[in-house]
């Protein structure tokens, strides 16, 4: 008999994060392991990412650690799998690879298949993560013919999606070409944030960036806040208080 498969969310991301093993030790890691990486191959909504790997650390499943990640110009958060979250991984791995699934092959034909040899049925090379979640997308069988294709579905995804932060970037980056967001300017990038799906972090990090390139600008908006401390004076009111942390944060100004 043919068995349905459906596994948790967490055990699906540490079966995903199990084929990376490898690259726990080098210096420039990729976008694979941060949290846009593992939500989109994962398939879980940006929105809900970070809950299920928040329990996952809890659970000494997986470690959370900044890295360098390759086209990033900044460090991110990467998360790669703990030991016990390979002991795990490997319990997930033997049980999903012996369920058995429908595939047709050549000629329309369909058999059964258990899911450990479905890579080696393809003209192509597939983890058992990928395999796993085209599964879950279908309700009679897969296609080998799909399955040949996932590579090329992913480039293609990762392409418009670089395309789209791109031009996030250029949006954001025309915002604060004065030094400061008004608020109609700040209503129009949250829009816009919301509508490509950008996330926080990579947003906070094109932010970071931008304010970071300022040159005479950020001087400039330096001045200003010295300016504005200094009629304030040393006793601030209350409300002068939270004008100075408004202040504070939209200049990006520790202290």
């Amino acid at each position: 008999m043919v068995a349905t498969i459906s596994i948790p969310t967490e055990e699906r991301i540490i079966l995903y994060l199990s084929d990376f093993e490898s690259l726990e030790d080098v210096y420039e890691t990729t976008m694979d392991l941060t949290q846009k990486g593992i939500s989109q191959n994962v398939d879980v909504q940006r929105k809900h990412i970070s809950r299920y790997l928040k329990k996952l650390m809890e659970g000494g499943m997986i470690s959370e650690v900044q890295c360098h990640v390759a086209g990033a110009k900044q460090r991110m958060k990467c998360y790669y799998l703990s030991w016990d979250g390979r002991r795990k991984a490997k319990d997930i791995r033997e049980h999903v690879g012996n369920k058995k699934i429908k595939m047709q092959i050549e000629n329309g034909e369909i058999i059964e298949m258990k899911f450990s040899e479905i890579d080696g049925a393809t003209s192509v090379h597939l983890t058992l993560s990928d395999i796993l979640s085209e599964a879950m997308k279908v309700d009679d069988f897969l296609v080998k013919d799909t399955l040949e294709t996932i590579e090329e579905m992913k480039r293609r995804e990762l392409d418009a999606k670089t395309q789209k932060s791109d031009v996030y970037r250029q949006a954001l980056n025309t915002a604060w070409r004065d030094g400061v967001l008004t608020p109609s300017e700040m209503h129009l990038i949250g829009a816009l944030k919301e509508h490509l799906g950008v996330s926080d972090e990579e947003h906070d990090l094109m932010e970071n960036e931008i304010i970071n390139n300022m040159k005479y600008g950020r001087a400039e908006l330096m001045d200003v806040f010295s300016d504005i401390t200094g009629v304030i004076g040393e006793k601030p009111t209350n409300r002068e208080k939270e004008v100075l942390e408004l202040l504070k944060d939209r200049f990006k100004i520790d202290g």
